[in-house]
């Protein structure tokens, strides 16, 4: 198959290399840019810290004073990084915001930092946990230079299955003739409607995205 992926650098090319292993053909167009945002730690130590994105391990800079804490995560892509950049005590979610919050404060959290980026799930917070949130990345959408033809556009967050429909809008390219296979359900949602077939991932990792397309690539 030849299949378009949307999914930011550095991901993106450990995806598509990924795909080119299993004998597809891959084009590249990353939508969104990351980059980084100054910040500085809290003057008081939070209890734990939460990271939930590759980015934000990325882009968080120096936290050595940060990696004794536990560290909970969204999901096991992003415990992997946290782990391989040096962090202890890494707990790996089950791949939502809203879950990994859950855990946190059935484990007695107090206080917790969150790494973030610019552009964040809505999660509810129990009161009894005091959360700060620091900015350590953005994401800054690219412009599509062109659609080429392909048998599935792999979309990775809502924002950028958002940006994609636009994108196709603007380029006067006919959504009936394109297949889009999301992350998840919200980011198939925010793709609109019309699309040639629209799948999403029954788990928000890339396993399931890739099988949801009839993809299987260990």
């Amino acid at each position: 198959m030849r299949i378009l992926v949307t999914r930011p650098q550095p991901g993106g090319e450990a995806t598509a290399a990924r795909l080119r292993a299993c004998g597809h053909d891959v084009v590249l167009a990353p939508l969104l840019a990351t980059e980084a945002v100054a910040w500085e730690p809290p003057a008081m130590l939070p209890h734990a810290v939460l990271l939930t994105s590759g980015a934000a391990v990325r882009f968080a800079g120096d936290v050595a004073s940060l990696q004794a804490l536990p560290c909970f995560t969204v999901g096991r892509a992003t415990a992997a990084a946290a782990t391989a950049a040096g962090w202890s005590d890494v707990r790996a979610g089950a791949g939502c915001v809203q879950a990994a919050i859950d855990v946190i404060a059935a484990a007695g959290v107090e206080t917790l930092l969150h790494l973030a980026g610019a552009d964040r799930t809505a999660m509810v917070v129990p009161a009894r946990v005091r959360l700060t949130t620091c900015i350590v990345y953005r994401a800054v959408v690219q412009p599509l230079a062109d659609l080429p033809a392909v048998d599935w556009v792999l979309l990775y967050s809502p924002r950028t299955a958002a940006h994609f429909a636009s994108e196709c809008d603007r380029l006067a390219a006919a959504r009936a003739s394109i297949a889009i296979a999301a992350i998840s359900p919200a980011a198939l949602a925010a793709a609109g409607a019309g699309w040639a077939r629209a799948v999403a991932a029954t788990s928000p990792d890339e396993d399931a995205l890739l099988a949801a397309i009839g993809v299987s690539c260990q």
